[in-house]
């Protein structure tokens, strides 16, 4: 009986997990199959009621695609805010490891302290300090350039990406390694070098992946500083295009918004693997 009972337990154990999973996963998926498939639609399709979310296929084309990309700098777009993204990934990604290590294996004065100055960081919203952050901008004339969105951005993400590191060195890099190097003659950059940043990978990968979405989706830094068109990013030019044809012409704003979520897609795609090893590990200790 008791073993009737504990499996009847786990079956519906297990049909309340896969039903949690699957209603979770559609609530994630359902906005944004909603926004490809009336970024495929006229307006008079997408408004009707109740909407469509199963068009015919002769319904569907890529008319609005092909107007963002005849009357729209989309291209120029796009490749300032690729390079808002790499770059200030790769920063990121330098300075918040080289924090980490130091943190988690060198001996530093202070370094609780100062850990716990960079997390609470983290605890302010960057738009909080958005007019002193603009005053900084403008006294070295960063101001509608693209280094100035990269720096702060830069600045904005290093908190939380040398959390995650730094429990994940701890977590998973063991001390003993590090004085193999030493015994050996080497330097704590040769440990950085040599032992951290190929074994820690999969959690740089991890919060390089969430630093990289960040530039597509922040708007009030950008919006603020960046004031030419040539030079604006996705966001401001979705938000600028949003109030000219949200009245009139949904297909486009949506056809815009998709085709922006395809290189974010794409980055992820290529370190997905690494994606939920380094922050499952990485948050555990901190």
């Amino acid at each position: 009986m008791k073993t009737k009972n504990y499996r009847l337990r786990s079956l519906l154990f297990e049909i309340f997990k896969y039903t949690v999973t699957i209603l979770g996963l559609l609530i994630m998926i359902i906005p944004m199959y909603y926004m490809i498939i009336s970024a495929l639609k006229d307006n008079a399709t997408t408004f009707i009621y109740p909407p469509n979310l199963f068009p015919r296929l002769s319904l569907l084309d890529f008319r609005n695609f092909i107007y963002i990309l005849e009357n729209t700098i989309f291209f120029r777009y796009l490749w300032n805010t690729l390079i808002v993204a790499f770059i200030s990934v790769i920063m990121s990604a330098v300075f918040s490891s080289l924090l980490a290590y130091a943190f988690a294996r060198l001996h530093i004065p202070g370094k609780k302290v100062i850990f716990a100055v960079i997390i609470s960081i983290m605890l302010v919203p960057g738009l909080a300090l958005i007019v002193p952050q603009f005053e900084l901008a403008s006294m070295f004339k960063l101001t509608n350039k693209l280094s100035g969105v990269i720096l702060f951005y830069t600045a904005w993400t290093i908190p939380f990406s040398t959390f995650l590191l730094k429990g994940y060195i701890e977590d998973n890099i063991s001390k003993e390694l590090d004085e193999s190097i030493y015994v050996d003659g080497g330097s704590p950059f040769t440990v950085y070098r040599h032992i951290i940043i190929p074994m820690a990978s999969p959690s740089i990968a991890a919060v390089s992946i969430l630093n990289f979405l960040f530039p597509f989706e922040e708007l009030g830094w950008s919006q603020a500083i960046l004031k030419s068109d040539e030079i604006r990013t996705l966001p401001v030019a979705i938000s600028m295009f949003f109030r000219a044809h949200s009245q009139t012409d949904w297909g486009y704003v949506f056809a815009m918004t998709t085709m922006a979520m395809i290189p974010v897609v794409i980055f992820y795609l290529l370190l997905q693997k690494y994606f939920v090893t380094g922050l499952s590990s990485g948050s555990i200790k901190g």
